[in-house]
């Protein structure tokens, strides 16, 4: 084959192959191409989409939006030197050009995205802007929907707050489609739940050049709202809860032990959601969430020594005891909080009457490893998986983590001191409230706040069934003597500040010695007969659980009576 020859071979093989491939571009690929040449000519300018709402249990909107302004730059619209305007517009906005300044030039946005300066100015900065438009060449004001709380500061810690995305944020979230300048649940169930309240943002889709400065609007994409939240929260009930919580520091946990809804749930201090980041004191940590943090539980933790005994058989139902106010272990002397002892008293009188030299012995003879087995088996020492952020696990020491701890082996002592709920044992009130709720009903659900999500045509896209956790790994045998004996608590005993007549209730009170004054705990469901809600009321430094704490129980005992159990009744037989 001669040379010309094979050169013709080859443009007629070249031919076919630019041929095929310009078939494949433009009649095979094309769909894709086009979507690849339109992203690479057009930009989105995004609009934010308003975040869904979130309603209380009985349709009550907790937080809703308002329309707000924000002023934003537009790098592609500025002056060569921008300084002037920059310096004018941090006249009008009273912060410095420098701020103006560094927000620019951090910028990773295109250069036809605005970048946002200020949220939420008031009306007459907006109105002066408008008249200097002319010496604020770039400068931009928009509308856009920011979170507003109807009632302010209530039920703050389930509620959270939305902020500005950070820099750590946006490098965790940007493949989700986040952007600087996003609004993000930074607390509660607006954190938890921001995949489905932050909605899907709109804005203007516009065609750029080769450096990126835009030709001409292409379409307008409006922002599709956010989805809502109705939460389990009685409104009513949690304004209740709140009142009586007040200035105390502590927490309150009202639950339905049937399904694991949280019907209320209250921390103070406490912040107002409303407000501004730099307006909200910090004093004394208002934004942590007491009702999920950790602390030594007293003698709300002896129905689980008492269950342990009685399970493994160190102690009998009809066994007798002798307080003396006082309990000898070697050199050392344990007291009882009756400093005249409570004499010659039953092992189940004891969880009635607190008596921690029963306590003390139940304690001994069941020893860390049992201990441990039956706190853990009311839960306690470890997340629940609530659905809100920052839940603590609590703790159940051992020996083990002692002597890594400490270097120190376990003594007899700290054993005592975990069969009265002291020591280096740690809680949360929800933890107890679903160690109650298993105590009354004989099963442990997991608790939650959020009912279900629904979309803005009322759609629902996901609903909390309630879930047992566990059954409980105790005899109904045993479980019968801790709720009678709770009830006596509460008729007779330690509890009686809590009683209600119509609406009895089983409960614990609980003193936890820590630095300073004592912590106060007051734990109890009612109708002991058919449990619908537990309450716990911690008060830090409360002193004594039969005092306030007991008190606080009682308020909403008979608020709860009052309000939703003669009323649901009520308005049953009028049906």
């Amino acid at each position: 084959m001669n040379k010309s020859r094979i050169f013709l071979l080859l443009l007629v093989l070249m031919f076919i192959f630019f041929t095929f491939r310009l078939i494949q571009l433009q009649i095979l690929d094309y769909e894709k191409n086009s979507k690849l040449a339109l992203d690479n000519a057009a930009r989105l300018i995004p609009v934010l989409a308003p975040r869904g709402v979130i309603f209380d249990r009985n349709g009550n909107i907790l937080v809703q939006n308002r329309p707000v302004f924000m002023v934003y730059v537009l790098p592609h619209l500025l002056p060569k030197n921008p300084n002037p305007v920059f310096e004018k517009l941090g006249n009008i906005l009273r912060i410095p050009k420098g701020v103006i300044l560094k927000r620019f030039k951090e910028r990773k946005t295109p250069i036809f995205e605005g970048i946002l300066i200020a949220r939420d100015v008031p009306v007459s900065v907006v109105s002066e802007i408008d008249e200097m438009s002319f010496d604020l060449p770039g400068v931009e004001v928009l509308k856009y929907p920011l979170r507003s709380y109807p009632n302010k500061q209530l039920a703050a810690h389930v509620l959270g707050f939305v902020g500005e995305i950070t820099k750590e944020e946006l490098s965790l979230l940007k493949d989700d489609g986040y952007r600087l300048g996003d609004l993000i649940g930074k607390d509660g169930v607006d954190k938890v739940y921001d995949e489905y309240l932050r909605g899907t943002p709109g804005g203007k889709r516009l065609e750029v050049d080769a450096l990126g400065y835009p030709v001409r609007i292409l379409e307008k994409l409006n922002p599709i709202p956010g989805d809502s939240l109705v939460l389990t929260i009685d409104n009513d009930l949690q304004k209740k809860v709140e009142d009586l919580l007040g200035y105390k520091e502590g927490a309150v946990v009202v639950l339905d032990p049937n399904n694991g809804e949280i019907l209320a749930m209250a921390s103070s201090p406490t912040y107002d959601s409303s407000k501004k980041w730099e307006e909200i004191s910090k004093k004394n940590h208002p934004f942590m969430n007491r009702a999920i943090s950790s602390y030594p539980p007293g003698s709300t933790f002896k129905p689980v020594t008492l269950s342990a005994a009685l399970e493994e058989k160190v102690t009998r139902s009809d066994e007798m005891f002798y307080c003396s106010g006082a309990y000898r272990l070697g050199t050392r002397i344990a007291k009882c909080w009756k400093l005249e002892g409570h004499k010659s008293i039953s092992v189940l009188e004891g969880l009635v009457q607190s008596c921690d030299v029963v306590f003390y012995e139940l304690g001994r003879r069941l020893g860390p490893t049992k201990l441990k087995k039956y706190a853990k088996a009311f839960g306690l020492g470890e997340k629940i998986g609530v659905d809100l952020p920052g839940e603590k696990n609590g703790f159940i020491p051992d020996p083990e983590w002692k002597e890594e701890r400490f270097g120190e082996k376990w003594y007899v002592g700290d054993s005592i001191n975990i069969g009265i709920g002291q020591g280096y044992i740690q809680v949360t009130p929800l933890q107890l409230a679903c160690m109650y709720g298993q105590i009354a009903l004989g099963k442990r659900m997991k608790p939650f706040v959020v009912k279900k999500i629904i979309t803005s045509s009322g759609e629902a896209v996901f609903e909390n069934k309630p879930y047992e956790i566990s059954p409980i790994e105790i005899s109904s045998g045993t479980l019968g003597l801790i709720r009678d004996a709770l009830h006596k608590v509460v008729i007779r005993g330690t509890g009686i500040n809590a009683f209600v007549a119509s609406m009895e209730a089983a409960g614990k009170t609980g003193t936890a010695e820590n630095r300073g004054v004592a912590h106060a705990w007051f734990v109890a469901y009612a109708p002991y007969n058919n449990p619908k809600i537990v309450v716990v009321a911690f008060i830090a430094h409360g002193a004594h659980g039969d005092r306030v704490s007991a008190l606080i129980t009682r308020d909403i005992f008979e608020w709860y009576l009052k309000n939703r159990t003669l009323k649901t009744a009520l308005q049953n037989n009028l049906l």
